[in-house]
């Protein structure tokens, strides 16, 4: 296992760093290098990124409060290859960033309360912003809540709402208008549910508590990160009248109850391409090339680590470590326009910074 801290390091002196995840017998190659840092935009703390309009898209919170008491975000738009295009200041603390299927870049503020949304038009460049209705500020509900993530599936825009404080309150709730302010919102998924635990198959009742990312897997469900909750919960048929729910409790590799807290998943949709990793702790955005990816895999950051998890058992197993990843995105070659690597294979200079890195690990442990 790689960490990216050690990476940062020696970039400068190699442009291209492999890592095969040990146990699987080369199956899955990982090609990290740096592909923005904060400090490039005058910004710190890179939290959410998208891909969309062939663009990468990475949010910097800066530090901003998460209930919109002070501070700004950054949002950056850079080319695939890490070139800066344009960036935009925006009230608040931006933690989700998603990019609607018409090509609009949605920026969540302030998941923790008083939450808004600003719409980013990437043809004009021009911002909207947007407040949200009754059906989110009534009682008091928009003090201590607010919205994390969306996804768009069908026409409709789900959304994870944050700090639930009774079994009855959503995490996950759907737009009820179009986009235009106030926004209108009804809830699809209470904190307290009953789904299939998918590591016993057996039904079960489960209770999210810190919903936080919300994804669109390749099958068309919802994926809910309970992050205090070290749990991912999925959606089947969401908003429908045939919904159901399933669940898989994290796991470390020794079984047990992973440590770290998990942020974003990722549904990878090929077997090679690259994935955009955001460490906030760090201040860096990496772009691993990834080869050898096994059909319906799926990769998590969980406390300071990025790896992969088993859906059936709910182990993660750790590929990189880092500060504390957070976002990430798989993207295609195809989609990036940016030429398939000729070899995605540890080559020998990939081979032979594997074995450096090692070594220095063993001389640190002695």
């Amino acid at each position: 296992m790689i960490k990216l801290k050690e990476i940062a390091l020696v970039a400068i002196f190699s442009p291209v760093l492999f890592n095969c995840l040990s146990g699987s017998a080369w199956a899955a190659s990982f090609n990290v290098q740096v592909f923005a840092t904060g400090g490039g935009v005058g910004a710190t703390s890179p939290d959410p990124v998208v891909f969309g309009d062939g663009s990468v898209w990475v949010a910097y919170q800066n530090g901003a409060d998460s209930t919109g008491a002070s501070g700004s975000s950054t949002v950056v738009r850079y080319t695939p290859s890490g070139t800066i295009l344009r960036k935009w200041s925006i009230a608040g603390n931006v933690d989700g960033l998603r990019v609607d299927p018409g090509g609009l870049v949605w920026a969540m503020q302030n998941n923790d309360g008083n939450s808004a949304l600003t719409v980013i038009n990437p043809l004009t460049n021009a911002t909207t912003a947007y407040s949200y209705g009754t059906s989110y500020t009534a009682n008091g509900n928009s003090a201590t809540r607010g919205f994390d993530d969306a996804a768009f599936l069908n026409g409709e825009v789900f959304m994870s709402e944050t700090n639930p404080s009774a079994g009855t309150d959503p995490t996950v709730v759907r737009l009820t208008t179009g986009l235009s302010s106030p926004l209108q919102i009804a809830g699809i998924l209470n904190s307290t549910f009953t789904g299939t635990n998918l590591a016993t198959g057996a039904q079960g009742s489960a209770t999210i508590t810190d919903s936080d990312s919300l994804i669109l897997t390749p099958g068309g469900n919802l994926a809910l990160t309970g992050e205090a909750d070290k749990t991912i919960i999925f959606v089947q048929h969401p908003g429908t009248a045939n919904q159901t729910e399933s669940f898989l409790s994290l796991l470390g590799t020794n079984h047990q109850a992973i440590s770290g807290k998990p942020d974003d998943t990722i549904y990878p949709t090929a077997a090679q391409g690259f994935i955009y990793l955001a460490d906030t702790g760090a201040n860096i955005v990496y772009r691993i090339t990834a080869a050898g990816l096994s059909p319906n895999s799926v990769y998590i950051d969980v406390g300071n680590e990025f790896g992969s998890l088993d859906t059936s058992t709910g182990v993660v197993t750790p590929i990189l470590t880092g500060v504390s990843p957070h976002g990430a995105e798989f993207v295609t070659f195809a989609e990036t326009g940016i030429p398939e690597p000729a070899s995605l294979g540890c080559a020998a200079a990939g081979l032979g910074l594997c074995a450096t890195i090692a070594y220095r690990r063993r001389r640190r442990m002695a």
